[in-house]
């Protein structure tokens, strides 16, 4: 791999996890990330218009409405898990069980099967999910705790989200530019989300969350927006598996985060099942 690629690819991974950082530092996650979605999309938006069409191909519309709807339940499942615990536990279940589920969805719909390499992969990811989903360590051999313990769950909804949707873009970027498809992507979030933010119980909090954490929502959507075309740029340069390996070291950034600079309490085990989900997710990117 290219030291070029390497390093676009890293800062996009240091940024995917610096903005779920801001998110779960903000007074209300859920205002916050649509404020950065929603001012991102706009500005985005307004610069792809100078250098492309933005029409999106009928024959995808299907298929990028379920994506949508996929991106939404992702905002609304990963808002909640911040809200009610700790960065360290729900990002890395959230970014490192998709692979997983993907792997899962390949071997039952398409029967497709994995090298050896690739199996390896997944054990490491189902042992990293699970002990980042315990509540405490005590917990080790009581699986039940982890299963009911309320942001790990949050963390595997937002994860099953993301095998969705990975798999819907997929396809639909076949069709369609990536960055178009993108902008897409930000704006239907930014329209579709805006109900749950904006609903009568929410609404103060939300004016507020702009007004307080202004400056820290446009430099969030400057790290969402960002580390999506960082890694885009990886992939022009090197293979995507690649791409996809070194992207996936911010499942580690964020368990670091959440320990070192939020002080979460578990945040050293996290950073332990993190790094795990990582060798995981590299075997299956090289397999």
């Amino acid at each position: 791999m290219p030291l070029s690629a390497l390093l676009v690819v890293l800062i996009a991974a240091v940024l995917h996890a610096a903005w779920n950082l801001l998110a779960k530092y903000a007074r209300d996650p859920s205002a916050f990330m649509w404020w950065g979605v929603t001012i991102g999309a706009a500005w985005f938006t307004a610069f792809m218009l100078t250098q492309a069409w933005l029409g999106l191909p009928r024959d995808i519309w299907v298929t990028f409405a379920v994506s949508l709807a996929a991106e939404i339940v992702y905002v609304i499942a990963i808002t909640r898990g911040y809200a009610a615990g700790d960065l360290s536990q729900v990002y890395p279940i959230a970014r490192g069980s998709p692979p997983l589920l993907i792997a899962l969805w390949s071997a039952v719909f398409l029967t497709e099967r994995l090298p050896t390499l690739g199996y390896v992969g997944i054990l490491l990811l189902v042992i990293g999910v699970y002990l980042a989903s315990l509540p405490a360590l005590d917990s080790f051999f009581r699986p039940l705790a982890a299963l009911s313990h309320r942001p790990a769950q949050w963390g595997l909804l937002a994860g099953l989200c993301v095998s969705l949707y990975t798999v819907l873009d997929k396809l639909n970027v076949a069709s369609a530019a990536p960055l178009v498809y993108n902008a897409w992507v930000y704006g239907g979030i930014a329209v579709g989300y805006a109900p749950f933010v904006w609903s009568q119980q929410n609404r103060s909090s939300t004016w507020l969350e702009w007004k307080s954490n202004w400056v820290w929502i446009v430099i969030g959507s400057v790290a969402t927006i960002g580390s999506y075309v960082l890694a885009l740029i990886g992939m022009s340069i090197t293979a995507a598996s690649y791409v996809g390996a070194v992207r996936a070291t911010s499942v580690v950034i964020g368990a670091l985060f959440g320990w070192l600079l939020l002080k979460e309490s578990f945040g050293p085990i996290r950073v332990i099942a993190a790094a795990i989900m990582l060798v995981g997710l590299v075997l299956i990117a090289v397999a």
